[in-house]
């Protein structure tokens, strides 16, 4: 039980209570018996009774009956309110965000906001099930946790302790926030009682109780349906700063593939310029730290986009030599509220250069382009007939070549494993439907950010034959004209395709640089898509794909955390999770002809602006309704003084009803 103003109380029971007492005191009560003898005393003995200040205070109903309407008088204006649950039967849903940003520990004694959540949501349970004359039905409850996905922790149960069990078992993750599924899943439980009935039985919607910081990604697109209620206990300081790496790359200039160099984008999500230190490490050893503290602007509303824009700089490391593969750890030298975004990792594989095929040339640009790379970018490249391929996708051997260059060819048989690169006539690839020929084409539009366009401007590209093609709905366009595509990707598991529906000698490009480049390009990034390079690794939520030898035993995975989890293959490919927390995974197995085990690193980083601005939403707002957030410390709080009041006027009409009977 809580008192809103005690002091009030207190003041009124001392002001009226002991004056009612005296008054009691002073107050004569024995019945008049008039005596000849002292008859003529009797005006005497009533002063000085009436001026005796301590009497003994004699027992009366009446008297009894004013102080307890006093005393419930004083009760009520103390205001005391007791913590019954706002339930009263029905259906409630509790969700807890277990997200990346629910890992800040601005709660105090280390305490994340997971924690809090999960002891708020205890305690909601506690209530509900706590029973007492103003605790009512606590209906069904039912528990789910989200972050970039939902799961069940108990369906609609009454059981306290299946649910208290529930909410305990919630773990951490380094997940993005997103509250779809996790509605979609409280809807279906609840508006669909019985999936299995023959009339699917309909429930009237639960209330839903959300425990989260409210930094929810997909909140602007969802809604609250008819009869559903929300509400709201924010997790989480809204003051909380942080600052945080957003974005990692590592590159291999192609001219000098034994140099690596790190780039680094910083964020300030903090309403205060912030500084700090930016350091580098390869394999555990500190490469580089930056001369000067890296300064950031303040977080705040952009006055051109009215979008909330966080302090960024961009950092860049001076290159290094590492030849070998490494570990690459970027880290941020401060101490905040939320450590998961201060650090990142890459797994850098060793300098190499690449074996290509070259099938079937059929004019000089391609030959020539590739042979000035041989001893920069290739280390070997081999001219392949039409049959000499065919042979090689036969015996399933493709993929001996990190690339392979088709020049106008259309093989009868695409094979299953292999990164291609095609000019003029489309492969037989699910996806590329040719359909004619267009003549006399401009570039209109392309990917300027893709890796293949890098120094490759095609604005000036004049085409005079292409092969018209109609992309499949995974078939990324990465340029196309008024006629069609120009340059497409496709992505299909161990196969990945650049196809380029033109023949180089039918352009202006071999006159320029910039078909130059882009054929250096995409022979780069096809060649180095199995490795997994320069990239900012894989996040949680992802799942852990690789290649492996069809001799592969015994595979087994390595957590960040240290403990190994046993792995399968399937037709020589492994998959594995998803991945629900950040660091660094390995990938082992053993096969025949090497000594020990075969190891592949892993890299998982949040890089996420939306958990990285770590404040806590004081409302959140589904579709047109804004729900606003009850403090984490609040409790749903019933009002007592009503019920002391009617208690006091019901024992002031018994006291007036015994004053008239006995004065009647």
């Amino acid at each position: 039980m809580t008192w809103l103003t005690p002091l009030a109380g207190l003041l009124l029971a001392a002001a009226v209570i002991p004056p009612l007492v005296l008054l009691y005191f002073l107050r004569l009560r024995r019945r008049p018996m008039p005596i000849a003898s002292t008859l003529l005393w009797r005006q005497a003995t009533e002063d000085l009774r009436a001026n005796a200040p301590f009497q003994r205070l004699r027992f009366s109903i009446l008297l009894l009956l004013q102080l307890l309407a006093l005393a419930l008088l004083a009760f009520a204006i103390a205001q005391p309110q007791v913590d019954a649950g706002s339930r009263r039967g029905g259906r409630t849903v509790i969700l807890v965000d277990n997200s990346a940003s629910m890992n800040a520990t601005d709660g105090g004694e280390d305490r994340t906001r997971l924690q809090q959540a999960k002891r708020l949501a205890r305690g909601r349970i506690e209530r509900l099930f706590g029973g007492g004359i103003f605790g009512g039905d606590p209906g069904e409850v039912m528990v789910i946790a989200f972050s970039d996905r939902a799961e069940v922790r108990t369906p609609f149960t009454d059981s306290r302790s299946q649910l208290l069990a529930a909410i305990e078992g919630i773990q951490p993750t380094d997940g993005t926030t997103r509250l779809e599924e996790a509605l979609a899943l409280a809807r279906a439980f609840t508006t669909n009682v019985d999936p299995d009935a023959k009339d699917r039985p309909v429930e009237q919607p639960a209330a839903l109780e959300l425990y989260s910081d409210g930094e929810i990604a997909d909140l602007s697109e969802q809604v609250l349906r008819g009869g559903e209620s929300l509400e709201y206990t924010v997790v989480g300081d809204p003051e909380t700063a942080n600052v945080a790496i957003v974005g990692v790359a590592a590159d291999r200039p192609y001219d000098r593939p034994g140099t690596v160099q790190v780039f680094v984008s910083v964020a300030n999500f903090g309403p205060e310029p912030a500084e700090v230190d930016v350091q580098l490490a390869v394999d555990g050893v500190v490469r580089a730290i930056t001369p000067k503290p890296v300064k950031l602007a303040a977080a705040g509303i952009d006055p051109t986009t009215s979008l909330y824009q966080p302090g960024r700089e961009q950092v860049v490391f001076l290159p290094f030599e590492q030849a070998r593969d490494a570990l690459v750890e970027v880290s941020l030298l401060h101490q905040d509220d939320f450590p998961v975004d201060d650090r990142a990792n890459m797994v850098l594989p060793p300098a190499r250069r690449l074996k290509v095929a070259l099938v079937d040339p059929k004019g000089f640009f391609l030959r020539e382009v590739l042979v000035g790379l041989e001893g920069v970018m290739i280390e070997r490249l081999d001219i392949l007939s039409a049959d000499d391929f065919a042979k090689l996708v036969e015996e399933d051997r493709a993929d001996e070549y990190d690339v392979v260059v088709l020049d106008d060819v259309v093989p009868k048989q695409m094979p299953k494993a292999a990164r291609i690169l095609s000019f003029g006539s489309a492969p037989p690839v699910e996806g590329l439907n040719e359909y004619g020929i267009k003549e006399h084409v401009l570039v209109r539009a392309l990917r300027g950010d893709h890796p293949i366009f890098r120094f490759a401007d095609l604005d000036d590209l004049y085409v005079s034959r292409m092969h018209t093609i109609a992309p499949g709905s995974d078939v990324q366009v990465l340029a196309e004209a008024a006629e069609g595509p120009l340059v497409v990707a496709v992505s299909r598991g161990a196969l990945s395709l650049v196809h380029v529906t033109f023949n180089p000698l039918d352009t202006n490009g071999p006159f320029g640089r910039s078909l130059v480049n882009m054929v250096c390009n995409a022979v780069e990034f096809l060649g180095n898509t199995r490795e997994a390079i320069a990239s900012d690794g894989l996040r949680a939520g992802q799942a852990i794909t690789a290649r492996v030898p069809a001799t592969a035993d015994d595979l087994k995975i390595t957590l960040p955390d240290g403990t190994s989890e046993p792995v399968t293959a399937t037709d020589t490919s492994v998959s594995w999770g998803p991945v629900r927390s950040t660091g660094v995974y390995e990938l082992s197995w053993t096969q025949p002809g090497e000594s020990g085990r075969v190891r592949r690193r892993f890299a998982v980083n949040l890089l996420s602006d939306q958990e990285s601005r770590v404040a806590a939403r004081p409302e959140v707002k589904l579709g047109e309704d804004r729900v606003a957030g009850a403090k984490a410390s609040d409790a749903v709080q019933t009002p007592l003084w009503p019920w002391a009041l009617g208690a006091c006027l019901a024992l002031l009409m018994v006291e007036w009803w015994m004053y008239r009977e006995r004065t009647g």
